[in-house]
């Protein structure tokens, strides 16, 4: 479990490497007398450039540099008078605050003491950075950089033991399961073998580099995988083995823990938005499973999957690329701006959650690393997986995403930042608008959109069953297998999410809902002139936001336009 979002956990790869090194020298802090507007847009900045981006922070200081980064702005921000700003100004100010605060608030908790997550996380990312250098050309200069990180994870993986040794000492444990999740993945990381995805970047050095530095990193490569990774890695899996395991918790659900019920609760705002309480969604869930039961018990028989051989990985690539060029043909009917920027169609063999067949992970343009649809090759079957493409890139994450980014007058902090519910549910939302866009052909189509839905519903209530009603494991499995078919390794699997991630599956159900709420108080707002395309530009074109202040923003718009 960690202190941040893992919707950007596989958004470190080693191009992003070229953003670490000395931080960037201080923006200047507003003059004296300066008009509040400049005065918050320098706030803006200098935090973006002084905030420390780790997803790992887990070091005591670390932890302290963090919290002191957040305290300090937002103690400048309540410096600024609020009602002498703009709309824009206002609204900039909001999200500032609100997402300030919910970072305050999440260091009462020690996540810091549960570093080890098999679904993503350090395990994740450092190794996924490593598996994708070899499809990025790299410079000599990203090479070293790539060298500095190597010692940034040997760091991580001490940190996380010491934490972990402190942790059982104050009664904060991981879960047994997700612990033995963890153990095949690190003995697999710390195989000296050719094969071993941290030799991906010796592979990948370029044929055309000058003889000298080729020779340089070929042997600093080497090194670093030999001396520093794998021992880092063994040592970290056998702490895990002999001395963590036995002590681990048999039970899955965070309010075993000291603390827990107001950490999960926590959890649960940071990822709906304010107010929100694990009762509730929990009663939200039960009433969408039940609502959408019958409708996938319906569709089940006759949206039999397509049988027949499955096609080779670039003919699946392709398939999906002309599933996009379909889609963006189509797009006008309920948008009024065509995607802004592209993304590019990879095939990989991981994914962060079980049974996902697209994963998308988007542009970081500091690091000059583009957006990339990431096919699961564990995945595949003989027709796209339409549902999943919509919610993944297009009307979903990826044209949510260019839009946003492509709004240079943002402050960084909103054109690069994410929120969870926001992110996800506008994903879910979007698959859900297949019918209107004509893209589902068929009663398979369809089936999968539904069965996306009921899985984002079931999360509302299994994920705050098993972390704020004191469901067992055993209880989640049974309520998985009941609700829809799922087979028992992936129903293990999303169970064991669950526990990893306390909170975070609870944003596409709940943020579909609100979308969806929305657009039909706009519709009995606006009556006959109601514009879906006018919708969707007041939803998407100011970026990600809370929930909350979404509402607030369309509310206004919604009442200057009657």
């Amino acid at each position: 479990m960690t202190r941040f979002s893992h919707f950007t956990a596989l958004g470190i790869v080693i191009l992003a490497a070229s953003a670490c090194g000395a931080p960037p020298p201080p923006t200047a802090s507003a003059p004296p007398g300066a008009a509040p507007r400049d005065q918050l847009g320098r706030v803006f900045e200098r935090y973006w450039d002084e905030r420390i981006p780790v997803q790992e922070v887990i070091s005591p200081q670390s932890l302290a540099d963090s919290l002191d980064v957040e305290k300090r702005f937002l103690t400048e921000l309540l410096t600024i008078p609020r009602d002498t700003l703009d709309a824009d100004g206002r609204l900039n100010y909001d999200i500032f605050r609100r997402q300030r605060e919910t970072a305050i608030e999440g260091f009462t908790y020690p996540s810091e003491l549960l570093p080890i997550n098999p679904f993503g996380g350090m395990l994740f990312r450092f190794p996924g950075a490593a598996a994708q250098s070899a499809g990025v050309p790299m410079s000599v200069a990203q090479y070293d950089r790539w060298l500095r990180t190597v010692d940034d994870y040997v760091r991580w993986t001490r940190q996380a033991i010491a934490n972990m040794q402190d942790g059982v000492l104050r009664g904060y444990t991981a879960p047994r399961a997700l612990i033995e999740r963890a153990l095949p993945i690190l003995g697999r990381l710390g195989t000296d073998a050719p094969s071993n995805v941290f030799y991906a970047p010796l592979r990948s050095l370029p044929q055309g580099m000058a003889s000298a530095d080729r020779e340089r990193l070929n042997g600093s490569l080497r090194d670093a995988v030999t001396q520093k990774l794998l021992p880092a890695t063994r040592a970290l899996h056998d702490y895990l083995q002999h001395s963590y395991l036995p002590k681990a918790r048999s039970g899955l659900g965070l309010a075993e823990l000291p603390l827990g019920s107001s950490w999960y609760a926590y959890r649960v705002r940071r990822a709906v938005g304010a107010g929100a309480l694990p009762a509730d969604v929990h009663s939200i869930g039960l009433r969408e499973v039940e609502r959408l039961k019958p409708r996938l018990q319906a569709m089940r028989e006759a949206s039999a999957p397509a049988s027949g051989e499955l096609p080779p990985l670039n003919d699946v690539v392709l398939a999906y690329k002309d599933l996009g060029a379909q889609v963006e043909a189509d797009l006008p009917k309920l948008f009024a701006a065509a995607t802004p920027t592209p993304y590019e169609i990879r095939v990989a063999d991981w994914s962060l959650e079980p049974a996902t067949p697209l994963y998308y992970r988007a542009a970081s343009p500091g690091a000059n690393q583009s957006a990339v649809l990431y096919v699961n090759s564990r995945e595949i079957s003989a027709k796209p997986a339409v549902a999943s493409f919509l919610a993944q890139a297009v009307p979903g994450q990826h044209y949510q995403n260019a839009i946003q980014q492509q709004r240079v007058d943002l402050p960084r902090f909103r054109r690069l930042d994410v929120e969870p519910a926001f992110v996800a549910g506008w994903g879910l939302y979007a698959a859900l608008l297949g019918e209107e866009l004509g893209m589902y052909a068929n009663d398979a189509d369809k089936y999968q959109a539904l069965n996306l839905q009921m899985r984002c519903a079931i999360a509302l209530v299994v994920d705050t069953g098993l972390h704020s009603q004191g469901w067992t494991r055993a209880q989640s499995l049974a309520y998985l297998h009941a609700q829809m078919s799922i087979e028992d390794s992936d129903a293990e699997a999303l169970v064991d999410v669950y526990a990893a991630m306390p909170g975070d599956a609870l944003s596409c159900g709940m943020g579909a809902l609100k979308f969806q709420a929305l657009r039909s108080r706009m519709q009995q707002s606006l009556g006959a002139r109601f514009d879906i395309h006018e919708f969707h530009t007041q939803i998407l074109q100011d970026g990600a936001m809370p929930l909350d202040i979404l509402e607030a923003k369309v509310t206004a718009w919604m009442e200057t336009s009657r």
